[in-house]
């Protein structure tokens, strides 16, 4: 769906020479697939299903549209569609029965992250993809064009290693043809008359600066669409302070409050209001700096204003004074080390969202550390958890 893609796709169709040498006398056996996130903007859909599936109805290309079922590969993938006449795409996850990204993301009190491993992209694009070329194209040997440009000789020399049992040869038409994402965007231009998007999700952390105008252009134009990602935001880094969108500090809010983008942050803040919250105790056990065994339980569950004044409470029983962090507060039991292994441990309130998550093992690693003051200051605040259910 995006700019490179859909240049590829289209010179393809439009000019069948510049594909590889199985389509130039015949497009029947071309398959194009598309992969859902349940994040995408609704207007970069309808975008493709305004300009780019009239090309394949034209001319009966199969289309195939595909989506995670669950949080896990064993639960495998919803095909969304399987056509030769596609007319729309089908975003939603919720409409359509499959499992957004951002599901995974609200669970887990995460957010994607600059400088990893695009994990993100891997599960809800790659992962369902080669599962249903490899139970759809199992034994025959197939061509899988990328639309890699001119200037990702990177990623085509991680992508080139993947053969998927043999069966897969890559190749990247326009990346040999010397075009770049600005060859493609013109191209684009020239056919429909559009600037075509960068295809991504709402709340991808991979918007460059250059990119950002057109970002927040569409978080202005789609605020209803949007502003739940900055609810999830928030109880990202209320879990883990360093996990702002765009790095340790450079939060989606920020960079959306600096651009005056009132109404997509009025209904996050409204949001943040009327959603039910929760107290968590957050446990982390770091072996070295940025590797860390991560605990998360929900002690206390209730109002905004019930869950807040729960934290002053347990900040009085436990004689420890919340420290302030704008805009969120914690009552922090462990005290600052520059040792490792290092514990730390906090309360923290945000919206009710993250499910309970401890890795097995995590509380004999944990108690091996916890020196007798850390272990008495959580015996101590068990005697607050009874009112955790309170209204």
């Amino acid at each position: 769906m995006g700019v490179e893609s859909t240049a590829g796709l289209v010179r393809t169709l439009l000019e069948p020479g510049f594909g590889p040498p199985e389509l130039r006398d015949d497009l029947s056996n071309l398959i194009v697939m598309v992969a859902q996130t349940g994040d995408e903007w609704t207007s970069t859909c309808d975008l493709v299903a305004t300009h780019v599936l009239p090309l394949l109805r034209e001319r009966a290309i199969r289309f195939v549209e595909v989506a995670r079922a669950g949080p896990s590969e064993a639960d495998g993938i919803v095909v969304l569609q399987d056509s030769r006449c596609p007319v729309r795409l089908h975003p939603d996850a919720d409409e359509h029965g499959f499992y957004a990204l951002s599901a995974e993301h609200r669970a887990n009190g995460v957010l994607p992250t600059l400088g990893g491993t695009r994990t993100c992209s891997a599960k809800s694009k790659g992962a369902p993809l080669d599962r249903w070329r490899a139970t759809h194209l199992p034994h025959e040997p197939y061509v899988h064009a990328v639309g890699f440009n001119a200037e990702e000789s990177g990623r085509i020399a991680k992508d080139s290693s993947l053969v998927l049992g043999g069966q897969r040869r890559p190749i990247y038409p326009l990346h040999a043809a010397g075009w770049s994402r600005a060859r493609c965007q013109g191209y684009l231009f020239g056919l429909f008359g559009v600037w075509w998007p960068k295809s991504c999700c709402r709340q991808c952390c991979f918007v460059s600066v250059p990119s950002w105008p057109e970002q927040l252009e569409r978080f202005n134009a789609a605020p209803d669409e949007a502003f739940m990602h900055l609810v999830d935001e928030y109880v990202a880094v209320a879990l883990n302070r360093n996990s702002g969108l765009f790095g340790p500090g450079k939060s989606l809010t920020d960079r959306l409050r600096g651009d005056g983008a009132g109404d997509v942050l009025a209904l996050a803040a409204a949001e943040l209001d009327r959603c039910g919250w929760a107290v968590y105790r957050v446990r982390r056990c770091y072996s070295r700096p940025a590797t860390a065994w991560r605990s998360v339980e929900t002690v206390y569950r209730g109002s905004r204003l019930a869950a807040s004044q729960f934290l002053d409470r347990l900040g009085v029983h436990l004689g420890i004074a919340p420290q302030h962090d704008p805009p969120h507060t914690r009552v922090w039991l462990s005290e600052p080390s520059l040792t490792y292994p290092r514990l730390e441990e906090f309360f923290v309130a945000a919206p009710d969202s993250v499910l309970p998550k401890q890795r097995s093992g995590f509380e004999t690693r944990w108690h091996s550390h916890a020196d007798t003051r850390l272990t008495a200051l959580e015996f101590a605040a068990q005697a607050m958890y009874p009112a955790r259910d309170a209204a």
